[in-house]
């Protein structure tokens, strides 16, 4: 069969672990739930006359008549590859092939180095039970989504306790704070958002009957809130002041976590359960909630490979730092998406992360009810 559609490749070089982002189409009659994109050594095993010949190194399905799909790099060696548009799980090329290079990825950077911890196991104030999410307010305080005590705490950058909201949630697991102070909660239990003043006092809520297990929260410059709407298997999008869902991020979606919104707008979005393709994997959207890169998905731990990935956080420069509690480290990525080193490994099952505005780090000790906080990174 000629070909009938085209694929096009991001980069025909790129670095060990950068993302490979594939574009496709075919004719609507042509259009397959399997069709697929695979990579192949080149010269190798890439499939012959419409024939199987040798394995793929990596593959992603591409339904409907044209979209991107993403595959890692990390994976793969250095060297020459091609990449095939294929029919309908078969091996019937619908686009001529694509060529590209990957090279060596860059040596490793320096691990940030620990600076210190607050908090201790316990239900009195200063103490925490199974904490999870995290956010840094402007002016340097952290808010701690205190999880197994039904709260939340805000303390000091010197481990101080400030601030308690308590007596209306059931086990929160997220948090998020706006420039005017005013605090968000991923009211788990109870699945909605409640929303605070920068004094402790209730405000309001939003999301019930709407949202299902909410799991994390941001909310970005413009007033919006996004929330991780686990078993919708979306990130809701809700206008800050009146509560009203404005709209639904699902392309790719799978039982997301944790996430944030970096200094450009752009929204990350942790996912690790077994829903769509199964991807754990951090996620960027574009702000038309297409998927604009993935970090992490099939990739060797050494490349930066995840397993049950929870909270993510990027930095003014675009590093990109995520939580991995299977490996009891954080993981950090190059803004393109190579693997740059991991640390924190005396950590049990880290699960939040945030940065402060000196660019130090600090993540949820969730295994030991603390806080971690680490020097900036390299």
């Amino acid at each position: 069969m000629p070909s009938t559609g085209t694929l096009t490749v991001s980069s025909t070089a790129v670095e060990q672990g950068e993302q490979l982002m594939f574009g496709y189409s075919t004719q609507q009659e042509k259009v397959s739930a399997k069709n697929w994109v695979g990579l192949y050594a080149d010269p190798g095993n890439g499939p012959i006359n419409g024939s199987y010949v040798g394995p793929s190194t990596a593959y992603r399905y591409s339904p409907g008549a044209s979209g991107t799909v993403f595959l890692p790099s990390g994976a793969l060696s250095p060297g020459n590859y091609i990449a095939f548009y294929l029919y309908d799980d078969g091996y019937t090329s619908l686009a001529e092939p694509v060529r590209f290079t990957v090279r060596p990825g860059a040596p490793l950077v320096e691990q940030p180095q620990r600076r210190g911890s607050m908090a201790s196991p316990g239900r009195g104030l200063g103490q925490l039970a199974r904490p999870e999410g995290l956010a840094v307010d402007r002016l340097g305080q952290l808010w701690v989504a205190d999880t197994g005590n039904n709260r939340v705490q805000a303390f000091t950058a010197n481990g101080l306790p400030v601030r308690l909201l308590s007596g209306r949630l059931a086990e929160p697991q997220d948090v998020a704070v706006d420039d005017a102070g005013t605090v968000y909660v991923a009211d788990t239990g109870n699945n909605r958002v409640a929303v605070f003043a920068w004094w402790g006092g209730y405000l309001r809520e939003f999301g019930v009957g709407v949202l299902d297990k909410p799991r994390g929260i941001a909310v970005d410059k413009s007033g919006h809130v996004y929330v991780a709407d686990t078993r919708n298997q979306r990130v809701a999008r809700f206008d800050a002041r009146s509560g009203q869902l404005l709209g639904s991020i699902t392309a790719q979606m799978s039982s997301p976590q944790g996430v944030t919104v970096d200094a450009k707008g752009q929204l990350w979005v942790v996912q690790n359960g077994k829903a769509d393709s199964g991807n754990d994997s951090v996620v960027r959207y574009a702000a038309d909630g297409t998927v604009a890169a993935v970090f992490g998905y099939g990739q060797h731990s050494k490349y930066g490979g995840l397993s049950n990935p929870a909270y993510v956080a990027v930095d003014g420069g675009g590093t990109v730092l995520v939580t991995v509690p299977d490996y009891d480290w954080v993981a950090q990525f190059a803004p393109t998406g190579p693997f740059r080193c991991e640390f924190g490994t005396d950590l049990r099952f880290p699960l939040g992360v945030a940065l402060d505005r000196r660019g130090h780090i600090f993540v949820v000790d969730n295994g030991n009810s603390r806080i971690v906080e680490f020097g900036a990174h390299r």
